[in-house]
């Protein structure tokens, strides 16, 4: 496929040329190409058959995105300057590039005036290119990281302050509220008798509402220890838990006629006791407070699992409910599902937090006048 008179050896042609692992062409001086090797044919012309030499005598230019005459000008300059790229019209499969880098030797021939042109895509310059493309995003990303790990310090230190800060206001003001407390509660025993009707019905609201915020400090207390740092992981006996979530609540749990049933023993698993025992009372708290005075309460507590690292408990009552469409929103803060009784919308989203931290999945579910079921699985 060379011209006769080419200075080019056979055997080295066949053993460095066609085996080269960069694209290359042999051209004549008018662009017309004489031969390429295997890589060129897998780059350039994709759909042809490998060494079928289809590319024989075509013009370079039919490869590119340029007329043939642009073509021919720029190899004869490129040869020259030792370069020149193009916009293949195929493209680089591998790595497409907007331009493809070659480098041009001349080979000498014995015509007169003519010279052919070895053409080899620059893999050498692609891949310094790409290096210097991947130290930039390494250093761009490394400056990210940075950034990102200073903003993250930042925010754990403006968290825990925020839980210092919620802690100590709500353990604050439990000793005024107590303070009012007592004292309505000494004022009604002692003077209400000799008070106006509608002086008793205020003293009696400011009572609810005293007991109201008595309540929700303590939750808000509870709130700010299960959003603490620091946390207690021992082997607890899931069984022993929740009998002492029980005896809590004992007395709360015999004055409304609770009947509770307990299934499932042997769980053993690793949590902190006491925000465990938070995440139990609260269930049955719930389960007291939303019950249906038509009826009887029911709790039931199935545990079910396989090891410490797979198991299911579930708290399931037959009280009033709630409507499906709220189960996530009643897991966030201050939201509440029934807003005719009293509460403060913290303890389930407490109890969310504190399953979060043991990586355990919350979740609630409910039919209206029915029931509501609440269930912790890990694994």
């Amino acid at each position: 496929m060379l011209p006769e008179d080419a200075d080019v050896n056979a055997d080295v042609l066949g053993k460095a040329f066609l085996a080269f692992p960069y694209g290359s062409f042999i051209l004549d001086w008018d662009g017309r190409i004489l031969v390429c090797n295997r890589r060129a044919e897998r780059s350039f012309c994709p759909f042809s058959q490998s060494g079928s030499g289809d590319l024989a005598g075509t013009c370079f230019s039919k490869l590119t995105l340029c007329d043939r005459d642009d073509v021919i000008s720029s190899l004869r300059k490129g040869a020259a300057a030792g370069s020149v790229s193009f916009p293949m019209a195929a493209g680089n499969l591998t790595a497409p590039l907007p331009d493809t880098e070659f480098r041009i030797s001349l080979l000498r021939s014995a015509t007169k005036g003519e010279r052919l042109m070895l053409l080899t895509q620059d893999q050498l310059r692609l891949t310094a290119d790409r290096l210097r493309q991947m130290n930039e995003m390494r250093g761009k990303l490394r400056g990210e990281l940075s950034t990102a790990k200073d903003a993250n310090a930042k925010l754990q230190e403006t968290l825990l302050s925020m839980e210092a800060f919620a802690h100590a206001a709500a353990h604050d003001l439990r000793t005024p509220i107590n303070t009012m407390t007592g004292s309505l509660q000494f004022f009604s025993e002692h003077y209400s008798a000799a008070l106006p009707q509608t002086a008793r019905e205020f003293l009696q609201h400011m009572a609810r509402a005293a007991r109201q915020m008595d309540q929700l400090t303590t939750e808000l207390l509870e709130h700010s220890v299960s959003t603490a740092s620091g946390t207690s992981f021992q082997e607890v006996v899931m069984a022993d838990a929740v009998s002492e979530a029980c005896d809590s609540l004992h007395q709360a749990l015999q004055e409304c006629g609770a009947k509770t049933r307990v299934y499932g023993t042997g769980i053993t698993l690793q949590a902190d006791p006491t925000l465990l025992h938070l995440v139990l009372t609260n269930f049955l708290s719930n389960a007291i407070k939303y019950r249906d005075p038509a009826r009887p309460l029911e709790i039931t507590i199935s545990m079910e699992g396989i090891g410490r690292e797979q198991w299911v408990l579930s708290v399931a009552d037959n009280g009033m409910g709630f409507d499906p469409r709220e189960k996530h929103r009643i897991l966030q803060p201050f939201h509440r599902a029934h807003r005719e009784i009293e509460g403060s919308g913290i303890g389930l989203s407490t109890c969310a937090e504190i399953c979060r931290r043991h990586s355990w999945k919350l979740t609630a579910d409910a039919e209206p006048g029915k029931g509501a079921i609440f269930k912790i699985s890990c694994g």
